[in-house]
């Protein structure tokens, strides 16, 4: 098979002290993003359509090394180690890898997913319709299996998610919580990626913003003639 023209796809963890500060853009193919930790981790970018001249600094958890997967989810379990969550939810499906590692690492014995793919004895009540950045023009329905809902029932609940760019996933989830009637306490991401997703949850809430933490946030790049610059006007709220 001609793989040319694909490229590839990796992180690469580098010591603290190879950084001792954010190098100067422009970055050619890969950004270093400061993890929790302080070490760095090079995440390559994704060109976003229309065009292809504006990306992001691309976390794939699914694809990227079980030391990252496990030094993001430590983060980010301490970061709402606070919120005393008594049930985590994860979104499918990169938002699952980060949820079951989050929810043993706040000592729960289980996670609660939600699914892409409709099981027979699923029902149009428990679901909702979504999009998202890496797939804007296909909408997907997600669904919770009915069967789980009792392990929600009047207890504090933690939804977890890989990366908030655009909020349409996140802002599905929350709104199919409100509809069966689940006590939100917070929503903990790895990555917040530009400033977009505030403003679409912000729509349907203005109280949501406020519930979403990560350890990372990010802004959008645009092209320029010697590789990726960030633009600081699109960075999260602090």
């Amino acid at each position: 098979m001609d793989l040319t023209g694909y490229g590839s796809y990796h992180d690469r963890i580098v010591p603290a002290a190879t950084y001792p500060q954010l190098p100067p853009g422009p970055y050619p193919d890969t950004f270093p993003v400061r993890l929790p930790d302080g070490d760095w981790a090079e995440l390559p970018f994704l060109a976003l359509p229309d065009g292809f001249d504006t990306a992001i600094a691309y976390l794939c958890i699914t694809e990227n090394s079980f030391d990252l997967e496990d030094r993001l989810s430590t983060a980010m379990a301490e970061l709402v180690a606070d919120l005393d969550a008594e049930v985590v939810i994860g979104m499918p499906t990169l938002g699952m890898v980060l949820a079951a590692s989050v929810a043993r690492k706040l000592g729960h014995p289980w996670y609660v997913p939600l699914s892409y793919s409709r099981k027979f004895w699923f029902t149009d009540e428990c679901s909702v319709p979504v999009r998202s950045i890496t797939s804007p023009t296909v909408p997907k329905t997600v669904y919770i299996d009915p069967r789980l809902l009792e392990r929600l029932d009047g207890r504090r609940v933690l939804l977890v998610e890989d990366v908030i760019s655009t909020g349409g996933t996140v802002s599905a989830e929350l709104t199919l919580m409100r509809r069966l009637g689940v006590n939100v306490v917070g929503v903990v991401t790895a990555i917040k990626e530009t400033n977009v997703w505030e403003g679409a949850l912000a729509a349907i809430d203005p109280t949501w913003p406020d519930l979403v933490r990560a350890p990372i946030s990010l802004p959008l790049f645009r092209r320029t003639p010697g590789g990726w610059q960030p633009d600081p006007t699109t960075a999260p709220t602090p």
